[in-house]
């Protein structure tokens, strides 16, 4: 895949998920935001921290755009194996379920982070959210001309690494499928 492609594919995953979190959760009430599908399982209001807590995992150790080299928007992307099959795993199947299922790690857990003391506030969470999205589409935005690929990016799996343009496609594919579980949340 050619970098301009990428760059392309990327923006529209990223006008989906803009689009999405808006219509689903821009007007709802506190109380939508709390429900559960069963007395163990996540709100809604959890499931978007979950995001913003993996989103902070990934994006804190970006590299600063202005440390990227320069790269030709016609090179080819190169994309790791792990990021590859990340991305995969964390993509919808074609009809809008989840593919497989995962055991969350407690860095990205939301009931985990609240027993350590972190608050889950709707309107913090949800303007956390935005300002990811914000800086996601940063990167997005330089894909063509700077060569992320070259700057190695740390996933929540030890010793486990991917480029920094695969972690944008792992993002994006992630919350795209917590906002699918959110919506089903919603809709029950």
């Amino acid at each position: 895949m050619k970098a301009q492609e990428a760059q392309a594919h990327l923006n529209q995953l990223w006008e989906k998920a803009q689009k999405q979190l808006e219509e689903l959760f821009y007007y709802r009430e506190e109380e939508d935001l709390k429900k559960r599908l069963a007395p163990n399982s996540w709100s809604v209001t959890e499931v978007l921290f979950h995001i913003n807590l993996l989103n902070a995992a990934y994006l804190k150790n970006m590299p600063s755009i202005d440390s990227l080299s320069k790269g030709n928007k016609e090179r080819s992307l190169k994309r790791s194996f792990v990021g590859r099959k990340l991305e995969k795993s964390m993509a919808l199947k074609p009809d809008g379920s989840l593919g497989r299922k995962f055991k969350t790690p407690s860095i990205s857990d939301p009931i985990a982070a609240q027993k350590r003391g972190h608050a889950a506030v709707e309107q913090v969470i949800f303007r956390e959210l935005v300002t990811d999205l914000k800086t996601i589409k940063q990167y997005i935005d330089i894909l063509d001309e700077k060569t992320l690929e070259k700057s190695k990016v740390p996933t929540l799996f030890p010793l486990l690494k991917v480029n920094a343009a695969d972690s944008l496609f792992i993002l994006l594919e992630h919350e795209l499928r917590h906002i699918a579980q959110a919506r089903r949340i919603l809709k029950a």
